[in-house]
């Protein structure tokens, strides 16, 4: 019988020698460690719910009975598999997840490595390249060379473009579909020659992302037994960051792993910011009477509350970690004064913290908006009325980073776009091949410098290169795995490679494991450092979606707009209590509820926001003082940097 393991009481006993520095002292942490059917937890932000299932997985190890069948661990990005690999790591048993018969790693590379590869081999396929963004315009060059799509896109070229870009394989028919907001024609010259070129890349192996999950659901439907074999294979199944799993990912999920494995989904749907495109089944999550893990250990009351004010699902977060060092706070800007606030907020912060707290956790100012949007309406748009000099490329996989063991990771991980994993990749071999390469590509500045001075026999070679590094083939979860993945590269590379600079010692910088080294190599350009109060204060320039999952001393929340509505203006009457976000019907404002919750659960000490002083009614900053919050009005260049309280 396939039966899930079962946890006992007893073996709660080991947590205190496998964990001596962790608390497992809450009756939410028992009850999820002891639960062994199917379902849901719905995790708090800071709840520690990646060391929950690093405890629960490591006593699950210490007495595994069996030698071929497995626990199977899925995550979103290599980062959370190596997290969950370092707990286990660290507690005896724990390595055996590690290896055969268990499997640890992201959805994408389960889904390739147990159903989309085998099923492209079977039909003769060899793949030779994922990326969207070489596929986009491959694709899109080849279709409009046709007349009739030419014409059909020429009446409206701005929306028809983005649908023949957007175009992909859905469902186990392989029906062609696509993402752009203009539908496909059901019939005639037009579709017949879309599904023709994509047919046609396809048997050269090239191929989108979001078409492997397409493939998965075709060796599914061919091989009716192959889902059956896999719950055989994995009878206790863990999802984690459930909440970002998109919908074709989570359709053959729900295929491979129907009634009979035990699928435990942790996650926040709170934090469900991603845009990973329409929510149908993934909403899903969590189910009805899921298990809540509702007690923070990143912040105390105070910040729980306002996360509490814009909280949709679930019961309330109780926040037990350190106290807040200042009330949550409005900060109220004009027109004047908007590029002043992220300073004014650096040096308003600096007495109330201490160089220890700042060498240990970040301090950032966030936006929802990166974009620059119409340059007519009032300032409060996006993150460069604050900070103009916002460099956008610097948080991206390419250029700016100099460590070989982050673009591997980063071109390997499911939440970044198609094109960042790409670049990753691109900009990693770019850096081998500048101290490995012959000399003729050590000259290679850019990828298209480097695709220029390869023949025609050397391309396909280092594309293969390319995408060994997306489908997660190098492991650089320790410093020695990385050593070992960067020759694994060189050695893909080839002829490119002089063997004569082999000998040359690998940089160090190439190994940096994203710690506060690499981190502040790659923020560097979004920097702002202020002096007050004896203190150097670095404040960190950065968007919503690019902190999730981080945790901050302090935080400041700027205000953006989207299709004309201000967020913070939106989120204004949640913040004061007057309405429920349990009770959103609009889209729109949901995202903007979700993006303002995000940012509020990163800090651990304070948090504040910034809000043009003509959108903050007398009213509402009345009721937030009400709540206990102070409100700094720094309309005026002049008066103290520490603002001035509002009255």
């Amino acid at each position: 019988m396939n039966a899930p393991f079962q946890l006992q009481e007893d073996d709660l006993v080991h947590l205190p020698t496998f964990f001596p520095r962790l608390k497992f002292d809450r009756d939410e942490q028992t009850k999820a460690l002891l639960h062994a059917p199917s379902g849901d937890f719905q995790a708090a932000p800071g709840s520690g719910k990646t060391t929950l299932l690093g405890a629960k997985l490591a006593l699950m190890a210490a007495r595994w009975p069996h030698e071929r069948r497995g626990i199977c661990i899925l995550t979103h990005t290599n980062v959370a598999r190596e997290e969950i690999e370092s707990c286990l790591r660290s507690a005896p048993h724990g390595e055996k997840l590690l290896s055969y018969p268990h499997f640890i790693g992201t959805i994408q590379a389960f889904v390739n490595r147990f159903l989309a590869l085998p099923w492209l081999r079977s039909q003769g396929i060899e793949l030779r390249e994922i990326d969207d963004d070489a596929f986009e315009e491959r694709f899109f060059r080849l279709v409009h060379a046709n007349y009739s799509v030419k014409k059909w896109v020429g009446v409206n070229p701005y929306q028809r473009q983005s649908t023949i870009r957007g175009v992909r394989y859905r469902g186990a028919a392989l029906d062609v579909v696509t993402t752009g907001q203009t539908a496909l024609p059901a019939t005639g010259a037009v579709i017949t020659q879309v599904r023709a070129v994509k047919e046609l890349l396809l048997k050269e192996g090239r191929v989108r992302h979001e078409d492997m999950f397409a493939f998965a659901e075709a060796a599914l439907a061919g091989v009716p037994e192959l889902a059956d074999s896999l719950e055989h294979r994995f009878p206790n199944v863990f999802i984690d960051e459930m909440q970002d799993t998109s919908d074709p990912q989570l359709e053959v999920l729900t295929k491979v792993f129907r009634t009979v494995s035990s699928v435990q989904r942790f996650g926040d749907v709170n934090q469900s910011i991603l845009g990973r495109g329409p929510r149908t089944a993934a909403q899903a999550f969590p189910v009805a009477g899921c298990h809540e893990v509702k007690t923070s250990l990143r912040f105390g009351d105070e910040i729980a509350a306002v996360a509490n004010s814009v909280k949709a699902v679930g019961g309330p977060i109780e926040g037990r970690g350190d106290p807040a060092i200042a009330p949550p706070a409005l900060l109220l800007y004009s027109d004047q004064t908007v590029e002043q606030v992220i300073a004014r907020f650096g040096r308003w912060l600096a007495p109330l913290v201490t160089v220890e707290q700042l060498e240990r956790y970040p301090v950032k100012a966030v936006c929802a908006i990166k974009r620059v949007g119409n340059a007519k309406q009032p300032v409060g748009r996006h993150v460069r009325d604050y900070f103009p000099e916002y460099d956008d490329t610097a948080g991206k996989a390419v250029g700016g980073r100099t460590s070989v063991r982050e673009l591997l990771r980063a071109a390997a991980a499911d939440t970044e776009g198609a094109e960042r994993r790409s670049g990753a990749a691109r900009q990693a071999i770019l850096l081998l091949l500048g101290t490995y390469g012959k000399d003729d590509y050590k000259a290679a500045r850019s990828w298209r410098d480097l695709v220029q001075l390869l023949s025609q026999s050397q391309l396909p070679r280092v594309r293969l290169t390319v995408l060994n590094c997306i489908l997660g083939e190098h492991d650089v979860s320790t410093e020695a795995n990385t050593r070992s993945a960067i020759s694994t590269v060189l050695l893909e590379l080839g002829e490119l490679v002089d063997p004569g600079a082999l000998s040359t010692a690998i940089p160090d910088a190439w190994l940096l494991d994203g710690g506060a080294s690499a981190q502040a190599s790659k923020t560097q350009p979004n920097l702002l450092t202020v002096q007050a109060a004896g203190v150097e204060l670095p404040v960190h320039v950065a968007t919503i979606a690019a902190v999730k999952g981080e945790t901050h001393l302090a935080t400041l929340v700027l205000e953006s707009c989207f299709d004309k509505a201000y967020d913070l203006k939106s989120v204004l009457p949640f913040l004061c209590g007057d309405e429920s976000a349990a009770a959103i019907a609009d889209d729109a404002l949901k995202s903007q509820v979700m993006n303002v919750f995000v940012a509020s659960t990163r800090p651990r000490r304070l948090l504040a926001f910034a809000m043009h002083t003509d959108r903050a009614s007398p009213a509402a900053q009345k009721k937030l003082k009400a709540r206990g919050w102070s409100v700094l009005d720094w309309s005026a260049p002049e008066g103290s940097l520490a603002g001035t309280p509002t009255t």
